[in-house]
């Protein structure tokens, strides 16, 4: 069996990335706000909650994907659902970013295994990715202008949480 491999940064940029979520959540028909499990499972992987104490890589979630691309998402029971859906958005960025876009770029990755914590380069990309999945730039400025800069309304619109939508905002110059 082989051993997990650690993510490793893929040096896209945040817009980049961001770009990537939005396509990755528009190929697979996910609309902002939707339930993120049906789009797991059509993956390949499933989530699994657990409490803290059977949390063993992090207290908020952290994702193992297999050599078949099989994965599995786990998260905290004592969470809310706004924070699991970002975790699930940002564990979806280790999937696709760290897993599956070296594998597409030759690189030999046969299983991978991310926990959420630190602050390092790949989990601002997993971070970005969600953001990108989670808040699509065009439905998420159409939403600021709807509700005339309402966070609190833009965050709901999302299924997000309201510090969430104030980052989103702020990374696409709608705030200072």
């Amino acid at each position: 069996m082989t051993d997990f491999a650690l993510p490793k940064a893929c040096n896209l940029g945040r817009k980049a990335i961001h770009e990537m979520g939005e396509d990755v959540a528009k190929s697979l028909g996910y609309t902002p706000g939707n339930d993120l499990e049906p789009i797991v499972k059509n993956l390949g992987g499933d989530i699994t909650y657990q409490s803290l104490v059977d949390l063993e890589f992090s207290s908020s979630g952290s994702i193992e994907v297999l050599n078949d691309g099989e994965f599995h998402i786990f998260l905290a029971a004592h969470t809310s659902e706004l924070r699991d859906r970002y975790t699930i958005g940002h564990e979806l960025g280790h999937y696709v970013l760290h897993f599956l876009y070296p594998r597409a770029n030759g690189d030999k990755i046969d299983q991978l295994r991310a926990a959420r914590y630190g602050s390092g380069l790949v989990e601002y990309e997993a971070n970005w990715f969600a953001a990108g999945f989670l808040m699509p730039a065009d439905a998420f400025k159409t939403a600021w202008t709807e509700f005339h800069g309402d966070l609190a309304r833009v965050a709901d619109r999302f299924k997000v949480s309201l510090q969430a939508s104030e980052v989103r905002a702020k990374s696409l110059s709608l705030l200072q």
